[in-house]
This record gives structure tokens, C-alpha cells and sequence, in this order.
């Protein structure tokens, strides 16, 4: 869902965004989001569920009052973002 908070913690620092936009490309289970982040930087960010780096940074969504890792919870992000 668009307006959705999103973080993440950075060698440059701790950042916290809010989703503008997002595609879910169903035949690749892929998700990429359009994210405006604190810092007013804005990025396009794209989530596999079978694919993470681990020398990249673990991204957290908010919902139902907390926070949720992004790689952990894949299907349930993409649940918020469609709106369910």
C-alpha cells in the first residue's frame, strides 16, 4: 500500500522511508517500490523471495504496530502492499 513506512540501517546511517509507489511482477514473485526516505533521497528498491544478500542491508516494514523484516516476511509485505 502506498504511504507504508519502510527502515533500514545503512554504513551511512539509519534511514526511515515511506513507499510512493510499488510493481509486483506476479510470474517473477518480484516486488520493486519507489521509496522517499528521510533524508529526501529517493530510491527504487526490489525484493525477491528467494534471493538475499547478506552484505546488503535488511530492510523492515510497519504494520499492525511494529516492525517486520522485509526477507523474513515476504508474503505479508506483499499483502500490504496490495492492500489485504
Amino acid at each position: 500500500m502506498v504511504g507504508t513506512l519502510i527502515k533500514t540501517q545503512s554504513p551511512t546511517g539509519f534511514f526511515i522511508g515511506i513507499i510512493k509507489d510499488f510493481i509486483i511482477d506476479y510470474d517473477d514473485e518480484t516486488m520493486t517500490i519507489g521509496v522517499t526516505w528521510n533524508d529526501c533521497d529517493e530510491t527504487t528498491e526490489t525484493f525477491n523471495e528467494y534471493e538475499y544478500d547478506y552484505e546488503t542491508c535488511i530492510y523492515h516494514f510497519y504494520d499492525n504496530g511494529r516492525w517486520w523484516r522485509i526477507d523474513q516476511n515476504y508474503y505479508k509485505f506483499k499483502r500490504v502492499l496490495e492492500g489485504k
